[in-house]
């Protein structure tokens, strides 16, 4: 037997043994519905995950799936539940009436930025009053951008919603809409483009990133710019995956995730809404109006009607909207 041999081969085994075997790593399969250069992907999501990573020393990796590749949005939900993928995030109002007591954050006029309404709402999950999400891990439960109302005719004032068809993403939002007299359009986000370019639609309310990631900035010209509400987004782990974690890996995901998210993603998401506000704002095109606050408070009471039905619709709804309202308040201008 060749000795010299058989020494190199255990000595090479041992070699590529220490440089090529890392710490045991686990891969979380990220459902993302926005688009693979959008912002929410390459600086929100993607700066967030490469730090998650960096603290569990490479014991996680999340890779990401956009554009709605693995899952479509309204399925998303039910994809993390099932296993089908490891973690997502979603809108609730692709699925309306399965989460109803998410539904506050689409009244207008109350949260005014995307921090006040997603304290809001994660006051609500830790208090344990928003059903549904018992068979998933909750990472964060928050608030999209704050809606405004984007138009294609002149839009000075609320009188000018009058009869007017808006697209309004949830129920409480559509409802808001028909307070103000204008009639509300269910529709997917992308296809709200196209629908103003038929002149189906007057106007939509989006946030300002919406506006421009798809394509609504080419047809509205005028803008009312008072907080018309949100759209709550849920971003979830399957529960079996993530028990399955190290412990010191489910610790970092603890950490980054809830209200340390929450300010992340505030900051993050209402930077790029501000940016985004002062390009309109610079344009030679567009015109912006931003009603006084004694006009805001008068429309405020068309409003209590909306909010009462409701109430009185959802499970604990009064308590939902009193905690949800108090949270808002308190974080105001934190």
């Amino acid at each position: 037997m060749n000795f010299k041999f058989l020494a190199f081969g255990l000595a090479f085994t041992i070699f590529s043994s220490s440089v090529f075997a890392g710490p045991k790593s686990t891969t979380l399969r990220f459902s993302n519905i926005a688009g693979p250069t959008s912002f929410m992907t390459t600086d929100l999501f993607g700066d967030y995950f490469e730090e998650i990573e960096a603290r569990t020393d490479g014991k996680l990796k999340i890779k990401m799936f956009s554009g709605g590749t693995l899952v479509s949005a309204k399925d998303t939900f039910d994809a993390v539940e099932q296993g089908l993928v490891d973690m997502a995030w979603g809108v609730t109002s692709y699925t309306p009436g399965r989460f109803r007591e998410l539904e506050v954050a689409e009244v207008p006029l109350y949260a005014s930025d995307i921090y006040e309404a997603s304290v809001g709402l994660w006051t609500l999950y830790e208090k344990g009053l928003i059903k549904g999400f018992e068979n998933v891990h909750v990472f964060a439960i928050l608030s999209s951008g704050i809606q405004r109302l984007h138009s294609t005719k002149p839009l000075a004032s609320f009188a000018a919603l009058e009869g007017e068809r808006y697209r309004a993403a949830g129920p409480l939002a559509a409802k808001s809409l028909e307070a103000f007299g204008a009639d509300p359009v269910a529709l997917a986000v992308p296809s709200i483009a196209e629908n103003l370019s038929k002149n189906v639609l007057t106007g939509s309310i989006n946030d300002w990133n919406a506006v421009f990631t798809w394509g609504i900035a080419d047809y509205v010209k005028w803008h009312l710019d008072v907080p018309f509400g949100s759209s709550p987004v849920f971003i979830t782990i399957n529960k079996r995956k993530y028990n399955a974690l190290p412990e010191e890996v489910r610790q970092v995901l603890n950490e980054m995730g809830g209200r340390n998210f929450i300010r992340y993603w505030s900051d993050s998401l209402g930077g790029e809404n501000e940016r985004l506000r002062e390009r309109v704002a610079s344009s030679d095109r567009d015109e912006i109006t931003v009603p006084s606050e004694k006009d805001v408070e008068a429309w405020k009471a068309r409003l209590t009607p909306v909010i009462d039905e409701w109430s009185e619709s959802v499970a604990n709804g009064q308590e939902v909207w009193a905690t949800y309202l108090d949270a808002v308040n308190n974080a105001h201008g934190q």
